[in-house]
């Protein structure tokens, strides 16, 4: 019986930015959630997610690194992959750049903890695309929802026999996410941002149940809410001056969390494919 074959697509929330060693330009970690997967089921992994990139970026369009490097579509580089028709599983975590809900909430924290280095702030804001007091980012997650079932059709015509599993995000803020000294944002902003994770998880589903046959949601709320900013043991970074200045990522997940996140699609895995 051959290996398991498993696929796996999307941005920083699945490559694991941040966890070293990691892959430039991409930033994909030998510790993410697919990676830990792969070697647990002893299965061969062919892994594509990427940091900052949108579902666009998944299905046709190329991404652009700030180091001038380029890659092209996540599903062109699966296409050529040997044996793409006999995938088992994808993996896919995405959307959250669509909206601009990483970008948003890592601006919002720097303009408190870079307070009083204008020159500074402005520059990390101009990096990340936001001006400084420019808009919140605009959401459409009707548009999110249709980007996800254009990418669950063209990986079903690659990959005919794969189960598709849509993997969310985990939590940043939970209920007991307060300001912090690695946590500026108050409980207004906070909860802006839990209401966009909870829009984002809506799109997750909606996208899911109209594939249904083949597609399903492994939700990620309440397995990581308690271990959001503010639990006893955070699965993800928080935002301080320190971090922003030396190149740090803030509000993503650590090793921690990529551990919790495969811990849940392992399970998922073995139920749907009966291992």
């Amino acid at each position: 019986m051959p290996p398991l074959h498993i696929a796996a697509l999307g941005s920083s929330f699945a490559s694991g930015t941040g966890i070293l060693p990691e892959t430039p330009p991409a930033r994909r970690s030998y510790y993410n959630y697919p990676s830990l997967i792969s070697r647990s089921l002893s299965a061969k992994l062919s892994d594509f997610s990427s940091s900052g990139a949108t579902l666009l970026n998944v299905l046709n369009e190329p991404q652009d690194y700030a180091t001038g490097e380029s890659a092209p579509p996540q599903l062109e580089v699966l296409s050529g992959v040997e044996g793409v028709e006999g995938i088992d599983v994808v993996l896919l975590t995405a959307g959250g750049n669509d909206v601009g809900m990483s970008k948003a909430m890592i601006g919002d924290a720097a303009k408190v903890v870079l307070k009083g280095d204008e020159d500074f702030l402005k520059m990390f804001l101009e990096m990340l695309g936001l001006a400084p007091g420019g808009e919140d980012a605009k959401v459409d997650f009707t548009e999110v929802e249709r980007r996800f079932v254009t990418i669950i059709d063209r990986i079903h015509m690659l990959c005919p026999k794969a189960r598709i599993l849509l993997v969310e995000y985990i939590s940043i803020f939970g209920p007991q996410t307060k300001i912090a000294d690695d946590q500026p944002l108050d409980a207004e902003q906070v909860q802006r941002y839990r209401e966009m994770a909870g829009d984002l998880a809506g799109a997750y589903a909606r996208a899911a149940e109209q594939r249904r046959e083949f597609v399903e949601v492994v939700g990620m709320k309440q397995v990581s809410d308690g271990h959001a900013l503010g639990g006893e043991e955070p699965w993800v970074t928080g935002c301080t001056e320190k971090m922003v200045k030396s190149g740090g990522v803030p509000y993503h997940p650590i090793a921690a969390g990529h551990v919790g996140v495969a811990k849940a699609v392992e399970e998922r895995i073995t139920k749907v494919l009966e291992l």
